[in-house]
């Protein structure tokens, strides 16, 4: 049977005897530990798990120990590694498919019980017809002895074979009479080309083809190196198996051709594993999407001017370290120095532009332009904070940095992305579109959904840099692999944008909900216990989702225009090649999570609505059922809390996430801390809701201009309470926290905090939000 192609994992299968004695002897047999330990050792540090199998499970004697010896002492004292010892796999509990190579141990024990063990015969050949390695090292070649292909035939026919060759054994010793067999003649026997050298501790080892197997101890390093470079070098596809698998992750598409779709893409060790498109890119002429079919990709689009500013900075063209107005001089004097460092880690300091565009009165199908977009940045008069010390969630910055790049070059974002970095990389279906009216060929369509099916969804920004990238799943696939093998840019530059932002003091993360945030404008987050980096974007139809998990080096992609959220289908891509057991379970078994009583009085302590005043968000704590529950402000859903501690509770919900809860009380105030993950603390602070009424309302109302940005609303009442509309905003309701304060229901307003003169007369209000800090309005008619 010839081998298939297979999509190799990392992940070793060692193979290790039960055997206590020499035969049926008193003479005491054992695994040789060092030659365990050197490979497991090397196997380990290169990213590889290795799982021990032996033919009864459970524990298995070891001797030859060194303990002078570094490694042995390293793993002789490791409390893991010893446990997997004392619990080997039994043959029946191990997955072939799970395993990229099988090594048989050596020492006396091996000759016993290992060769003539069917089920470790069948995991070597499944492994090896998966395309694995098989080694064997001093007698654990033994374990070779009968090993036949599906046919009956030798596995290894041919092949050059080494192990502890006969010669030197002391054949006058009672433990060489116990041997069940002569290693060289059985090799031999089974049409193997039994080789060695004249001398042991020469490190001598041999490979050919898929076999590797050395002499004796010595050889352990060298031929686990081989290894290594035989799995790397086979990691060049995946089984059919595997491929069929991916392709029920798009099943929904299977007979319906004719719906919104998506394009997927799947990297695995540097090579394209996976590119298909399914769906359609255009209802009206049932036009396919396949692995040329541009989409729009949002937010994603900031990565790729990320990379265009420390290309240039790699390029000798600028420092991060640059003011920011030595190139946009336009941009006003804060008293403090933006650089461009401030404008990749988004700690600016500068307003969001488009918070501004939706406070100013743009509606959504408006065409927007890059001037426009610079023209609301320039409005702005204060910073939020001083540049470097805090973080928040702002896209002015990627507008400027696509100023600078044209500043510095001569050339837009657009066109130094073409020569630069899109061309000498063959991403011949990318653009950054500056100009809505182009027209790009093979681009699928941006739809809506309505009551009588779709419309079109044009998106009328002529933006970039923070978004308006359109792309293909095989140029996303050309990206991707320049950051394994750099063409553009070097090596320390990907490691940059693979690095987390700081504040100035260098120390500090960026550390939303979404994951830390890195350079390449992504973010870090595990993913059931594995490190991963992942980003989203949304646009008009379009939605785009990349996952990356570094260790296993698997990126798995998908761009759509099926209007919805891109994700799931991206990780159940990623999920069937990762090659490992993820560490944690998809969705947090509770049953399992220690967890205290606690009486409703208990309960009761925590009740009530908190505050978070930097980013403009309420919380609701309650008790119901005997349980503590959480909920958003303004949303119907709800979040059950269990208590871990007196003050610490994990919400419960279905996921891997752990979202957790806690209480404490700072100068007789409650708080509450919100974290996701390893996010950063979202402090709340208790607060009274207060039932203002409709005469106390009324003393809110009139109208309020902010003047730089030419915009009024009308504060007025209505069933609701207080609320506010201008000319093409949708009416914006508040609802009161604190005396002065109100929470809207739409994201760019966050909160707004009346004023009041010395006579308690309303003179404005200030908008906040995560996005913008201290905007003013000032009260113009009552």
């Amino acid at each position: 049977m010839s081998p298939t192609l297979v999509f190799s994992q990392n992940k070793i299968l060692f193979v290790v005897s039960n055997q206590d004695y020499y035969g049926k002897s008193k003479v005491k047999a054992s695994n040789h530990f060092g030659e365990i330990v050197v490979p497991y050792d090397i196997f380990t540090r290169e990213g590889y798990t290795v799982d021990f199998v032996s033919p009864k499970g459970g524990a298995v004697p070891i001797g030859y120990i060194n303990a002078s010896d570094s490694i042995h002492k390293k793993y002789l004292y490791n409390s893991f590694f010893m446990n997997k010892l004392k619990n080997t796999l039994k043959p029946l509990d191990v997955v072939a498919q799970n395993y990229s190579a099988i090594l048989y141990g050596g020492g006396g024990a091996a000759m016993f019980g290992i060769a003539e063990n069917i089920a470790i015969q069948n995991l070597a050949r499944q492994i090896f017809n998966d395309n694995g390695i098989v080694s064997a090292i001093c007698h654990g070649t033994a374990g070779l002895a009968y090993l036949k292909d599906d046919n009956g035939k030798s596995l290894y026919s041919g092949k050059k074979i080494t192990g502890f060759a006969d010669k030197f054994e002391d054949k006058a010793e009672e433990y060489y009479k116990t041997f069940p067999f002569a290693m060289d003649e059985a090799i031999k026997n089974n049409e193997g080309n039994f080789v060695y050298a004249d001398n042991l501790g020469e490190s001598f080892y041999v490979v050919d083809g898929r076999f590797v197997t050395g002499q004796d101890p010595s050889s352990a390093s060298k031929m686990t190196s081989e290894i290594i470079k035989l799995i790397e070098k086979n990691k060049f596809s995946i089984p059919q198996t595997t491929i069929k698998k991916i392709d029920k992750v798009f099943s929904e598409w299977d007979n319906m051709p004719n719906k919104l779709g998506v394009a997927a893409g799947l990297l695995k060790d540097g090579k394209i594993v996976y590119l298909k498109g399914f769906g359609s890119a255009n209802l009206n002429d049932e036009i396919p999407i396949n692995e040329d079919t541009q989409f729009q990709i949002g937010a994603m689009a900031k990565q790729f001017t990320a990379f265009a500013i420390l290309l240039l900075e790699d390029q000798g063209k600028l420092s991060l370290a640059d003011d920011v107005r030595k190139y946009i001089p336009r941009l006003n004097d804060f008293g403090h120095k933006i650089t461009i460092k401030h404008l990749l880690s988004q700690s600016s300091g500068l307003h969001d532009f488009m918070s501004l565009k939706e406070i100013t009165g743009w509606r959504e199908k408006d065409v927007f332009t890059q001037k426009d977009a610079l023209d609301l940045i320039f409005l702005q008069k204060e910073l939020d904070y001083v540049p470097g010390t805090k973080f928040s969630q702002t896209s002015s910055g990627f507008i400027l940095l696509a100023e600078i790049i044209k500043q510095v070059t001569g050339q837009t974002l657009a066109e130094f992305s073409q020569e630069h970095i899109f061309q000498p990389l063959k991403m011949n279906n990318t653009l950054f579109l500056d100009d809505h009216e182009k027209i790009i060929p093979n681009i699928a369509i941006s739809y809506q959904s309505s009551k009588n099916g779709f419309k079109y969804n044009p998106i009328n920004y002529s933006i970039v840099g923070t978004t308006n990238l359109y792309t293909s799943a095989a140029d996303m696939s050309r990206w991707y692999l320049n950051f394994e093998n750099p063409k553009v840019g070097s090596k320390k530059m990907i490691e940059k944008l693979r690095s987390p932002v700081t504040l100035n003091d260098g120390k500090t993360t960026f550390r939303p909900t979404s994951g830390r945030l890195i350079y390449g404008q992504q973010y870090e987050h595990s993913e059931r216990g594995l490190p991963k980096i992942w980003t989203f974007g949304l646009e008009g139809g379009y939605a785009s989702n990349i996952f990356i998990f570094p260790n296993q080096k698997v990126t798995a992609f998908v761009l759509g225009n099926n209007i919805r959220y891109n994700g799931s289908l991206a990780m159940r891509m990623a999920q069937e090649v990762l090659g490992i057991d993820f560490p944690e379970p998809e969705n947090i078994d509770f049953t399992k999570v220690k967890s205290i009583k606690m009486s409703p009085q208990q309960l009761e302590s925590y009740s009530g609505y908190y505050w978070d005043n930097d980013r403009a968000s309420a919380r609701r704590v309650y008790v119901k059922n005997d349980a503590l529950y959480y909920q958003s402000i303004g949303t119907s859903s709800e979040s059950k809390l269990l208590p871990l501690s007196e003050n610490i509770f994990q919400m419960i919900l279905e996921s891997d996430d752990v979202v957790m809860v806690k209480f404490r009380k700072e100068d007789g105030k409650m708080k509450m801390i919100y974290t996701s993950g390893k996010s950063d603390d979202y402090v709340f602070e208790v607060y009274k809701p207060l039932n203002i009424s409709a005469t106390e309302l009324s003393t809110y109302t009139g109208t309020f201009y902010n003047k730089a940005l030419k915009a009024s609303y009308i504060v007025s009442q209505n069933e609701k309470g207080l609320c506010t509309s201008n000319k093409s905003q949708p009416v914006i309701d508040f609802t009161p926290i604190q005396v002065d304060l109100f929470l809207s229901n739409i994201r760019s307003f966050g909160s707004i905090r009346f004023v009041r003169d010395k006579q308690q007369k309303i003179t404005g209000f200030y908008i906040n939000s995560d996005r913008i800090k201290n905007l003013f309005f000032e009260k113009i008619y009552n």
